[in-house]
């Protein structure tokens, strides 16, 4: 009886054991290969400074740093094979949205847009948006970020590209409204 008893304990704890390990290889190889390529972006702002992140490439995410003193956006880029920043754009977004300059109270974040791209005038597929939350004024800029120049480890340095402004806070023409 005694001898039953453990060879059955054994042969269920080898059962038990034989079917968790395949099914975790089953579960493994199916599940991880079918799940979707996530992207992210995060944004976060301050008094002082806000700060996004956004892909400028398929294998690159620019760094958005925005100085809310002097107004100053810069896009900086880490090229992966290198493993340093070798890309800087920067623009001040006090002229494009009307900002008083120092102390500035803005928001900023990252979206995406399929401009058309040349030799000649590259573009990332991420565009990043500026808020002046004292006004409602807020513009989008463009990344002229160049893979050519990433693959080839160049620095590049450059200005961002305004694409356009506009105001959370449009005056009412009540005369208009009768």
């Amino acid at each position: 009886m005694k001898f039953s008893f453990s060879a059955m304990a054994v042969l269920t704890a080898i059962s038990i054991a034989s079917a968790a390990y395949f099914a975790g290889i089953s579960r493994s190889e199916t599940d991880i290969a079918n799940l979707p390529i996530l992207e992210a972006t995060s944004a976060v702002t301050s008094d002082g400074f806000s700060m996004a992140t956004g892909a400028v490439s398929e294998d690159a995410d620019g760094l958005f740093v925005l100085d809310h003193n002097s107004g100053l956006l810069q896009c900086n880029v880490i090229y992966p094979r290198v493993g340093r920043f070798m890309a800087q754009f920067s623009i001040n977004v006090a002229d494009a949205i009307g900002a008083s300059g120092k102390g500035g109270k803005y928001m900023m974040l990252t979206g995406r847009a399929d401009f058309p791209r040349a030799s000649n005038r590259p573009a990332a597929g991420t565009v990043v948006y500026v808020i002046d939350s004292a006004t409602g004024n807020y513009a989008c800029y463009g990344i002229p970020f160049d893979r050519v120049a990433m693959n080839a480890n160049r620095v590049q340095k450059g200005a961002l590209i305004w694409i356009a402004s506009g105001s959370a806070n449009p005056v009412v023409d009540r005369d208009n409204m009768r």
